[in-house]
């Protein structure tokens, strides 16, 4: 079972409110949403209790078509439709999700392929996890299904990695981008990482920059890191007067302090650098 304990280094709570922005129509892109799957697989708080509509049922509704004709985008967007009704087949499902008492029906095999972390728990690899993760987690079996307790994420944000764990793509906003962004970390999920990091990037401050640096090297995102030293390269003065700000990151950080002040004298070292180049060196 997850921790309950408060766990500051790693909880979204501290990072502040994303400032409001007025999107372009090419960056309203990015705020994706899909209408599929719906929310049948989450089954609320009481465990065992069945939501399954015995009406339900998967329509095709597009035509195979011959293989000069169909192209990958077009067969991704069907594989991730198939999957979406796949979610909704909680009357096959073999795992639930128990976050914060609200239980989520998902399939083992798919939290195995798409998330390092589910795939380490699942097969009962735990000595591929971390301490501090291998210690928070636990399992049981109850009526033949594996329960994986969750505290350290709120249901909504989980709910749409686990549409994302199927789909690869889910809502995304100002409003839930710093948990889905965390939970990616968490759960290590590598697409939800990118798909998330290039969307928190974008909108980097003054106010948010350290604590997004702190969580990108803990999770080892690299985009996020990248975008986040190139801000406080061209921000180090404002950033580091904001002292108490400042000093508490400086003391829980002085791996990343120590990066930070080499690449300020380096700086053109640091632009000239490939990102690959950047991240060998540390």
């Amino acid at each position: 079972m997850l921790s309950t304990t408060n766990d500051n280094e790693s909880s979204t709570s501290q990072l502040p409110p994303l400032r409001s922005q007025t999107y372009s129509p090419a960056q309203q892109q990015q705020q994706h949403t899909t209408s599929k799957p719906s929310d049948t697989f989450v089954l609320g708080n009481r465990f065992g209790q069945s939501n399954r509509n015995d009406e339900q049922r998967y329509s095709n509704d597009y035509n195979q078509r011959s293989n000069a004709t169909n192209n990958d985008a077009q067969l991704l967007r069907h594989l991730s439709d198939d999957f979406a009704q796949l979610l909704n087949r909680t009357d096959i499902s073999d795992c639930l999700l128990n976050v914060r008492g609200t239980y989520m029906a998902v399939h083992r095999c798919v939290l195995a392929a798409r998330s390092n972390t589910f795939a380490a728990v699942i097969t009962g690899n735990l000595n591929r996890l971390d301490t501090k993760t291998r210690d928070q987690l636990q399992t049981v079996t109850e009526n033949n299904k594996l329960v994986i307790t969750i505290e350290k994420t709120d249901p909504d944000i989980m709910k749409q990695v686990i549409i994302f764990l199927y789909t690869a793509k889910c809502e995304l906003n100002e409003r839930n981008a710093y948990g889905l962004l965390d939970a990616a970390g968490r759960y290590d999920i590598k697409s939800l990482k990118v798909y998330t990091g290039q969307f928190v990037s974008s909108l980097v401050n003054t106010n948010n920059v350290l604590a997004l640096l702190e969580g990108a090297y803990r999770y080892k995102n690299k985009h996020v890191r990248q975008k986040c030293i190139e801000y406080f390269l061209d921000h180090a003065k404002e950033i580091m007067a904001r002292d108490s700000v400042w000093s508490d990151f400086a003391e829980k950080n002085e791996a990343i302090v120590a990066e930070l002040l080499y690449w300020i004298v380096n700086k053109t070292e640091f632009q000239n650098m490939s990102q690959s180049d950047v991240y060998s060196q540390w």
